[in-house]
């Protein structure tokens, strides 16, 4: 009797106050700082979210990707936040809201952690330069450049430090194309304050954006100083192109992710000055391109590894002025016959420890109709094969024109010449001074002498080493 009674007051109680509700509605929550694709420079970063339930939210986490940042249980007025120590980088960064039933909801943005970062922009560009001077600020990072903008009509474009300046597919500069213009983009040290050149892509990749093109009216200060250039260029060209004489500064810059080269300057006029301090890296071929006539006025200190080919590539030319060939940390490339002379009697200098390596059939020759010297000591003159072969490249030729006294192979290395089965070094009416030389794998004689005067033979064969040269080491008259 007892059990009946206290069924029926359990009935009589579930039908007064009725069956229990469970809560299933999810929390609603939105990130509201930063916002969504935002750049910021690392450091201490602010996240915030407002989060709202039928209930109540009892707490906010906060993720940058897996990992944890933190969370928040005394939000104020629905307002959660955390402090982040951001490091350089790209990431989601998700706010993840509970209730007191174990309900979530969840948002998610995209941000991207950069020096020099923490601008109000995007700000847009769209005009040319043209005319009068136009200054760029971090402010508005990050600058989004629309298109390829010409800097001409005497325009001047400063980049401030600190400034990230990211172009769209297609988008770059060209600079005193037919009429003079000047970019000065001047960083300075520190990740804060560098000028960083980018694409606009989500997942770039090498090739985004065109780079930039300097032609002959590039004006004189045109500068690149404490700047990052990354994944710029296209086609055969560079990320930095050099175009009918165009000229420029740089120092303390890195460029690196160009599809093919970093610098480009294939018409033998273009050059860079006070080159030293950068890096070019990650590019898909050779680091620089450029002409032999312009190669002494490039300063060394520079960093050119990590590319597809580290190496210079000399285009062609002639050198008609006295100068030196810099120990650039990597060899150089010899894509065509390297000629010396004029007559003002230039002297071309090979620094210590360098390399030259000869495609085939090419060779160095000097003093055929005009005046010029060489010098070069503990220099490697080679081939360019990935295999080297005797005769791959024709060799050094030395001619009546040469003058004597500057032409010094000293404690070099000649390898793999002799293609036009002469020799590696062909002396014809020159008496050039060698000594100390390794003279090896010659196609034809080591040193081939010829005409009315040479250096004498006895003393060639004294004071050099001579190995595996087909036709002997030293030819005689």
């Amino acid at each position: 009797m007892k059990r009946s009674m206290t069924l029926a007051a359990l009935a009589a109680t579930l039908l007064l106050t009725g069956c229990p509700v469970t809560d299933t509605t999810n929390p609603v929550v939105t990130i509201v700082i930063p916002t969504n694709g935002a750049v910021l420079a690392p450091g201490t970063v602010t996240i915030k979210a407002v989060a709202t339930d039928n209930k109540s939210v009892v707490k906010v986490e906060f993720y940058a990707g897996a990992t944890k940042i933190g969370e928040d249980a005394t939000g104020t007025a629905d307002t959660f936040d955390v402090s982040w120590t951001a490091a350089l980088g790209a990431y989601t960064l998700k706010a993840v809201a509970s209730d007191a039933a174990d309900n979530t909801g969840e948002h998610t943005i995209a941000v991207t952690i950069q020096t020099g970062g923490g601008g109000t922009g995007p700000q847009e560009h769209d005009n040319d330069i043209v005319g009068g001077d136009s200054i760029w600020y971090p402010s508005g990072n990050p600058h989004v450049v629309k298109r390829r903008l010409a800097i001409a009509d005497n325009g001047k474009l400063t980049i401030m430090p600190g400034c990230i300046v990211r172009f769209r597919t297609g988008a770059g500069f060209t600079v005193g194309d037919n009429s003079p213009g000047q970019l000065l983009a001047v960083g300075k040290p520190g990740a804060d304050s560098m000028i960083y050149f980018t694409s606009d892509a989500a997942s770039p990749v090498p090739g985004d954006w065109e780079g930039f093109d300097f032609y002959e009216a590039t004006r004189t200060g045109t500068r690149f100083s404490y700047c990052e250039i990354n994944y710029g260029g296209y086609g055969n060209y560079g990320a930095v192109n050099l175009d009918w004489g165009g000229t420029i500064k740089m120092d303390h810059t890195t460029i690196k992710n160009a599809p093919k080269y970093g610098i480009w300057a294939g018409d033998f006029t273009g050059y860079i000055e006070d080159f030293n301090g950068n890096t070019i890296t990650a590019c898909g071929s050779y680091p620089i391109y450029m002409g032999a006539a312009e190669m002494s006025k490039m300063s060394a200190g520079n960093t050119l590894t990590g590319n597809a080919i580290d190496a210079i590539y000399v285009s062609g030319g002639g050198v008609t002025e006295t100068g030196t060939w810099r120990n650039q940390g990597v060899p150089y490339v010899l894509g065509a016959s390297l000629d010396i002379g004029a007559d003002n009697g230039p002297v071309l200098t090979i620094e210590t420890g360098s390399t030259l390596k000869f495609t085939s059939g090419h060779h160095l020759a000097l003093g055929y109709t005009v005046p010029a010297g060489l010098i070069a000591d503990s220099v490697t003159f080679t081939s360019a094969a990935s295999n080297p072969q005797q005769g791959d490249w024709n060799g050094i030729w030395f001619y009546g024109a040469s003058t004597d006294a500057q032409c010094r192979l000293t404690r070099c290395v000649v390898a793999y010449g002799g293609g036009d089965d002469y020799g590696n070094v062909w002396a014809e009416d020159a008496k050039p001074t060698i000594t100390g030389c390794n003279i090896r794998d010659s196609k034809g004689w080591g040193i081939y002498l010829t005409g009315a005067e040479y250096p004498d033979p006895d003393t060639l064969e004294a004071n050099n080493t001579f190995s595996n040269n087909l036709l002997g080491n030293v030819r005689r008259p």
